[in-house]
């Protein structure tokens, strides 16, 4: 697990409340609460799902950044491997594409 989970809990759950928030009206934070609550949403997935989104922010960009940096700034940011945040974006795109 990453050592910095609670920043990234708190990350995801602000970015989920807004576009909840946005379907929903307010009062969207118990949506997620209870989301959490019964077990719907865990640290992995959301750590995932901030990873998939930071990359796909950078490639957006108008940067020079190699896909590499990308990946390295990435598993600095996350304190994960660079393998790992590899496999993350693969995976996913793997699975997106099929």
């Amino acid at each position: 697990m990453v050592q910095d989970t609670k920043d990234h809990v708190q990350q995801f759950n602000e970015e989920l409340i807004l576009k909840i928030t946005d379907l929903c009206g307010k009062d969207s934070s118990k949506v997620v609460n209870t989301l959490y609550g019964e077990g719907l949403l865990d640290n992995n997935s959301i750590r995932n799902y901030l990873i998939r989104k930071d990359f796909d922010e950078a490639l957006k960009k108008d940067s020079t950044d190699l896909i590499k940096h990308i990946f390295i700034d990435l598993s600095v940011k996350y304190n994960i491997s660079i393998r790992q945040t590899q496999r993350i974006v693969y995976d996913y795109m793997k699975r997106k594409c099929q």
